[in-house]
């Protein structure tokens, strides 16, 4: 077992001819009057010139289009293998960009690779996550899958960044916990919650670690059925049940983007490992595979306040986009995942 996942590095070693590596990619778009400011660029991405500079935190209220504010419409982190966005509004979603092969991007194609660099062979998104969990993505259930939505502030952080690590964050204050206490000022649940993922070198999944103020019931995490709407009849959800914890799992085909002329359909496999320990309720819709988190009291090293966490993993494989992914059908995913899972804790 342990044999499969050195082959695995030593060939991503042999392919990127250096040693492995992450990276982030955080940027804000601005004006022509923003170009004495250090990093500035000029990018053209989704039919636009755009003029960016890159900051390492960015927040702003409810009324805000955040997810406009932003290039890649929200920070992002890559390994040599695979990159991940989060959305900044009220989504969060966590969306997947592939590698065809293994190098870091996104300083040369700030997630929009234009066509010289397609060419070239350069990755791109392989997903369309619509309203979903994504993969891995922290939302709420109440009846119904639910986004962060009524919050006081929205915030984006750029945690740590070394050759072999990195760590963004999103988080939301004073959210109001949509349980059906809402309406009523005197009972409704206000809390702060953080959702911080780190990416490894040499990875292509990632680990989530949940924060939340005040203890709360309804937190969920899963992955997304593909195609996200009118699941297709090769399309495949699963869950499984390990010593160590659980797996839920999806795979199948779809477009990732509204272009269905100059991009082709992506054959993809999401995961997500829930420990056993945080492992609660399954629920789903039509759209999702979920599992509710289990939160655990904890104090902090810093201000020794009490804080109510768990944490979770995630990943994903581009069949049609990389090229030597892990897996090529449902079967060989399923068994790649319960092998990365049984590493995990």
């Amino acid at each position: 077992m342990k044999s499969h996942f050195i082959y695995i590095a030593i060939l991503s070693l042999l392919l990127t001819g250096c040693a492995p590596r992450v990276a982030t990619s955080f940027w804000v778009i601005g004006t022509p009057a923003y170009s004495d400011v250090p990093g500035y660029r000029i990018i053209q991405a989704e039919g636009k010139t755009r003029h960016c500079y890159p900051v390492e935190a960015w927040c702003d209220g409810p009324w805000a289009d955040t997810y406009h504010e932003l290039h890649h419409h929200g920070v992002a982190v890559e390994s040599e293998k695979m990159a991940y966005r989060i959305y900044f509004d009220k989504k969060q979603t966590i969306d997947v960009y592939c590698k065809r092969t293994p190098r870091l991007e996104l300083a040369q194609s700030f997630w929009y690779p234009n066509d010289s660099l397609l060419a070239e062979g350069y990755g791109d998104d392989i997903i369309r996550v619509s309203g979903t969990v994504g993969v891995g993505t922290v939302k709420y259930w109440h009846d119904k899958l639910h986004h962060i939505e009524d919050v006081g502030e929205r915030q984006q952080w750029i945690l740590k960044e070394s050759s072999r690590e990195a760590r963004i964050a999103v988080s939301d204050v004073d959210w109001t916990v949509p349980d059906g206490k809402e309406d009523d000022p005197e009972t409704r649940t206000i809390v702060n919650l953080a959702a911080e993922y780190t990416m490894k070198a040499g990875h292509r999944d990632m680990r989530c670690d949940v924060r939340v103020s005040k203890p709360i019931e309804g937190l969920c995490t899963g992955v997304q059925t593909i195609p996200a709407k009118k699941p297709a009849p090769d399309s495949d959800t699963a869950v499984i049940v390990l010593p160590n914890g659980l797996l839920l799992a999806s795979w199948g085909t779809d477009w990732p983007v509204n272009d269905t002329v100059k991009y082709a359909k992506e054959t993809v496999g999401l995961g997500v490992f829930i420990p056993k320990k945080f492992a609660g309720e399954l629920v789903h819709d039509q759209q999702n595979n979920l599992c509710l988190l289990k939160l655990k009291g904890s104090i902090s090293k810093e201000d020794y306040s009490p804080r109510y966490i768990a944490h979770f993993y995630l990943t994903c494989v581009g069949a049609t986009k990389e090229n030597h992914p892990v897996a090529t059908n449902a079967k060989e995913w399923y068994n790649y995942l319960r092998r990365w899972a049984k590493t995990l804790h």
